[in-house]
């Protein structure tokens, strides 16, 4: 498969799940690997998981990247690594058409032509994703704790996103990466600053006995909230 039907997969991806996704996770959902992490996100429930689940997980790292080069992908955050695609990204990915060069295949270099001078290089290509995978999960676990401690301080979340230079969405993708791992937080206090108790009743009771599905929620309650708020409304009815 060439490199520009793998990008046309990974924003169909995130087309579908309405929200940003880190590299790891869009990875997962591809290669369909149903992780604690994606599984609780609902990504498993994705008509697009496991849409490229016969290719290499270990590959979509450079896929990325060359999106990223191309101009079809973005990078939201520097410390989260939160994916997601530009307008040009997802014209391309409507019109299913390349804007892409094939020069590069998804090992993210040229092949050489000898099988073990491409093993030595494929191999320094993946220990140095490996070294930068590691230091932007210790960055965010680094984060995450500072987020826990502002929380049990009931510090309002968009000032925490505001004193680490971060999005508002980010900080949903970190409570969402505590809750995968078993660590839920009290986030109540901020949510009803934003949308009354009522509020957050009718959509409870929307609900029913099922779970909160976020493209049901987004097609019923998309004019109402935003995407944050719905992402809101999910971690503390979920």
């Amino acid at each position: 498969m060439k490199i520009q039907d793998k990008i046309i997969q990974a924003i169909k991806v995130i087309l579908e799940a309405g929200q940003g996704l880190t590299q790891e996770q869009l990875a997962d959902v591809l290669t369909g690997k149903a992780s604690e992490e994606v599984q609780s996100l609902g990504f498993d429930q994705l008509e697009t998981f496991g849409i490229a689940k016969d290719s290499d997980e270990g590959d979509w790292n450079a896929v990325f990247e060359h999106a990223i080069k191309e101009g079809l992908m973005k990078i939201k955050n520097q410390k989260a690594q939160t994916l997601t695609y530009t307008p040009e990204g997802k014209k391309f990915c409507k019109k299913n058409h390349s804007a892409a060069q094939n020069a590069e295949g998804a090992d993210g270099y040229k092949g050489t032509g000898d099988p073990d001078l491409d093993a030595l290089m494929r191999s320094a290509y993946n220990e140095k994703q490996n070294q930068a995978n590691q230091q932007v999960k210790s960055e965010r676990s680094k984060r995450q704790i500072k987020l826990i401690q502002a929380i049990d301080r009931k510090i309002a979340l968009d000032d925490f996103a505001e004193n680490e230079n971060i999005d508002l969405d980010e900080v949903l993708d970190d409570l969402e990466a505590l809750l995968a791992h078993g660590k839920r937080m009290d986030i109540r206090y901020f949510v009803e600053e934003i949308i009354s108790k009522e509020d957050i009743e009718e959509v409870k009771d929307s609900l029913g006995d099922g779970s909160f599905n976020m493209k049901i929620m987004q097609k019923e309650w998309g004019d109402v909230y935003s995407e944050e708020e719905l992402r809101l409304l999910r971690y503390i009815l979920s």
